[in-house]
């Protein structure tokens, strides 16, 4: 049971079960409102006042004969009518099926008089049914006296010569005229309409049952349908929403969720995908930021343990050198052993110089620039000829990116080329920014240091994530370095940009 409710508790089986009830209820309230409703309220006053005057109009210029003469032939008059047998329309409904019609037959289900212009009845065929009393009420009530006396006046029927009585019955007149038009007397009929309808009102809405069962029946299958097909398409899109989703959750945000409709769907799909373009930029941020705070630990860490220890070497090496003769075997291994440890004692410090984040926090990248130049130019003994203007201003990430490959650039020179001269080039206009380093040292075979090296690797991959270039180029006698990047930078990644250059989590100063 369980399983089956779960097979048919899904959104597909509901909507094609809302969409069946929905055409069911819904042609079941259309046939009603236009066949039933309809058909109830024509049987429901089923008068026909002038038909009935143009049918007694038809049997009228029979009797005139009879009336005419002295004393009227009273036999005749009876027997003429008694021939009046009338089909009469009683429902016009909008299907030929619940169409209901009844005969009128005087001295049956209808009561026939002729009055002489005097007002004395000559001739009568009451109803079956009726009594003395009724057919006296039928003569005196106000609407037949009403249309006698409208149908005296002769010509074409009119509606004054059919009117509804108090009681509920309905009267209709016609003028008896003889050969030359004289009017002799008038044709009175009285019929109980509402009794002749009721059984065709119960046929009638009988008759309608199937017909609404079988239009529901039709309208429901192709609702079940349309709502399946409906349903097909929207769970379909819901799948591959479902399906990015479940990618995002295992981190995956190279999936997107493709809906180009303009509906609601469409817009969540394309909301759900800036939500995923923003949890990734989240997510890199804070690898950003914890790559940061790895790099600056283990920058605090090398500054107070090992570069403090190296010093400490150094010192006691220096102090050993006092202790030995000049010249000597063991003082030159303590002079090489001193050389060996200051060596290393630089390259830590250029390590950790490369790990240690810029405080940019309080300061533009132009000053930051300025600053590393100088830092090198004494560390290193080399003329800087350094030229960074004012303004050079991107997102607080790329400025972290610049100046890493700038630190990593410097850094190599210092190494590596042997430069004694180094000059720094900077510009930036309205679409990029351009650093340019050229120095004047012996050079490198760029693609060898390409493929066995990280450093260039690394300061490539910086720029090229900025959308930028890096361009290096090197022979004996100098190398340059040209990069260029992008003024607009995608400013999200530069949320951490305060928290990784935060001069608090910088180590202390060397000594």
């Amino acid at each position: 049971m369980s399983r089956l409710s779960r097979r048919f508790g899904g959104l597909r089986w509901r909507l094609m079960l809302a969409f069946f009830v929905t055409a069911w209820i819904g042609m079941i309230a259309l046939e009603g409102l236009f066949v039933v409703i309809p058909d109830i309220a024509s049987l429901a006053a089923p008068q026909r006042p002038i038909a009935l005057a143009q049918d007694l109009s038809k049997l009228a210029p029979r009797l005139a004969p009879a009336l005419a003469q002295t004393p009227p032939d009273r036999a005749r008059l009876v027997a003429t009518l008694g021939s009046f047998k009338q089909p009469m329309l009683i429902s016009e409904a909008l299907t030929d099926n619940i169409r209901g019609s009844v005969t009128i037959i005087a001295g049956d289900n209808a009561s026939l008089f002729v009055v002489t212009p005097d007002g004395s009845v000559v001739a009568a065929l009451p109803a079956s049914a009726r009594s003395a009393s009724d057919l006296a009420g039928i003569q005196n009530d106000p609407a037949a006296r009403a249309v006698i006396a409208a149908a005296r006046h002769g010509g074409r029927p009119t509606a004054d010569w059919s009117q509804s009585t108090a009681s509920g019955l309905t009267v209709a007149a016609a003028p008896i005229t003889d050969a030359s038009g004289a009017v002799r007397g008038v044709l009175l009929l009285g019929v109980d309409l509402a009794a002749l309808a009721r059984p065709i009102l119960l046929k009638n809405l009988l008759a309608l049952i199937p017909s609404t069962i079988v239009f529901a029946l039709i309208a429901s299958a192709f609702g079940a349908l349309f709502g399946s097909l409906t349903a097909n398409r929207l769970t379909r899109r819901l799948s591959r929403l479902t399906t990015s989703a479940d990618a995002w959750s295992q981190g995956d945000f190279s999936v997107v969720a493709h809906d180009p409709s303009p509906d609601e769907l469409g817009q969540l799909a394309r909301d759900l995908n800036r939500m995923a373009e923003q949890l990734q930029s989240l997510l890199q941020d804070q690898q950003r930021l914890a790559v940061a705070e790895e790099r600056n630990r283990l920058a605090r860490d090398l500054h107070d343990s090992v570069k403090q220890q190296m010093f400490a070497l150094t010192m006691l090496l220096g102090s050993a050198q006092m202790e030995v003769a000049d010249g000597s075997e063991a003082r030159r291994t303590l002079q090489e052993a001193e050389r060996i440890a200051g060596g290393a004692q630089q390259e830590l410090t250029s390590l950790i110089h490369a790990l240690r984040p810029v405080a940019m926090a309080n300061q533009s990248l132009s000053v930051a620039l300025r600053e590393l130049c100088e830092s090198w130019a004494k560390r290193t003994g080399a003329t800087f000829d350094v030229r960074i203007p004012d303004g050079l201003t991107l997102t607080p990430s790329a400025e972290q990116e610049v100046f890493r490959t700038a630190q990593e650039a410097l850094a190599n020179v210092a190494r590596h080329s042997g430069a004694t001269r180094v000059e720094v080039r900077a510009e930036r206009d309205s679409e990029r920014l351009t650093l340019r380093i050229r120095d004047n040292g012996h050079g490198f075979d760029v693609a060898r240091a390409d493929r066995q090296g990280v450093g260039l690797r690394s300061m490539r991959e910086r720029i090229e994530g900025l959308g930028g270039t890096l361009q290096i180029s090197s022979v004996p006698g100098g190398t340059r370095i040209e990069l260029s990047v992008p003024v607009a930078q995608d400013a999200s990644a530069g949320r951490v940009a305060s928290a990784i250059a935060d001069p608090q989590a910088a180590p202390t100063a060397e000594r």
